[in-house]
């Protein structure tokens, strides 16, 4: 009897676990993979009652199943005196439960795309576990520097995957990662990020100047959200709680040097408030009501200028995040 595989998702999450799921029948013993080309579930059914007993294993890729229509109840027992050895991966840009009967669910395996973590700490543990799963050698400074400088979980997944073609054999150490990972935007970035946390203002204008044109206002929010985020819990911890803080956030210790940098120049406040405007400006980034480049220089500039007028991060400054 023919098996089935609901592919669910959307855009280049749905593309890598399609391409996933024909990888597994690929290796479990599949002959060949096609493409479905009728636009009906009885088009499907005379698929599978096509080839015979000893025919090879094969897979039929069903794009756009939602197109189909609700999928018959009946359909499984017109097929289950087929003898084809045939997997249809029935691909949904939506939730495959609405189209799928009930009492057949337990027939047909759903695939979905894992949730990807959106802190930092756990989405290392993510793809810690995504480069064990395909067997890639790769440490954990090389992984921080890739969650760090790439947003897109499905963007993180390609460059983990392209990584592991440069480094064959070898270990993926930081200094791959950046070379690889890192084109000109991504040193630029790393400038305008290094930049703020040691109050350099014309290395920052010069980055900015560049990632102005040539980037898109999240990614930039993003980045200096993350980053001066460390900055600011570390300002509200104090000396006493600041190891502790930095184990919890798994800060490195390249990150920790910077971070501490900024707050021995910005005041707490600045360093808050700068955090609060880049979440805000994140938020009505995706409403279509931010700010956009001028939003993120103006919070730039603002705390720029607060260097130098910094009060004293006392012990018990970790009382003001109640504050």
């Amino acid at each position: 009897m023919p098996q089935f595989i609901a592919v669910a998702g959307t855009g280049p999450a749905q593309r890598r676990l399609l391409s996933d799921c024909t990888a597994e029948l690929k290796k479990g013993g599949c002959g060949s993979v096609e493409r479905f080309s009728g636009d009906s579930w009885q088009d499907l059914l005379d698929v599978s009652r096509t080839g015979g007993l000893f025919e090879e294993k094969r897979a039929v890729i069903v794009e756009s199943a939602d197109a189909l229509g609700t999928f018959p109840e009946e359909f499984f027992g017109e097929i289950e005196g087929s003898a084809a050895c045939v997997t249809f991966l029935l691909v949904f840009d939506g939730d495959p439960s609405k189209t799928l009967p009930t009492r057949q669910r337990k027939e047909i395996t759903v695939r979905k795309p894992a949730a990807v973590p959106y802190f930092f700490g756990e989405r290392v543990r993510w793809v810690e576990r995504e480069a064990r799963s395909r067997k890639i050698n790769i440490n954990k400074g090389a992984i921080n520097l890739l969650v760090e400088f790439v947003d897109d979980p499905e963007v993180i997944l390609s460059e983990l995957i392209k990584l592991a073609a440069a480094a064959g054999e070898k270990l993926i150490d930081e200094d791959l990662a950046s070379s690889l990972i890192m084109d000109d935007g991504g040193r630029q970035m790393l400038k305008l990020l290094d930049g703020i946390c040691r109050g350099e203002t014309s290395a920052v204008i010069d980055a900015l100047s560049i990632l102005r044109r040539r980037e898109v206002p999240i990614k930039i929010i993003s980045a200096l959200h993350k980053r001066m985020r460390m900055a600011m819990y570390l300002s509200l911890a104090g000396e006493k709680w600041r190891e502790a803080v930095e184990t919890a956030l798994e800060i490195t210790k390249y990150q920790a040097g910077l971070a501490k940098k900024s707050i021995d120049l910005f005041p707490r406040d600045a360093l808050r408030d700068f955090v609060l405007a880049m979440a805000r400006e994140s938020a009505l980034f995706k409403t279509g009501l931010g700010s956009g480049w001028d939003g993120i220089e103006l919070e730039i500039i603002r705390l720029l200028a607060s260097a130098g007028k910094k009060e004293r991060h006392g012990e018990n400054s970790v009382a003001a995040i109640a504050g």
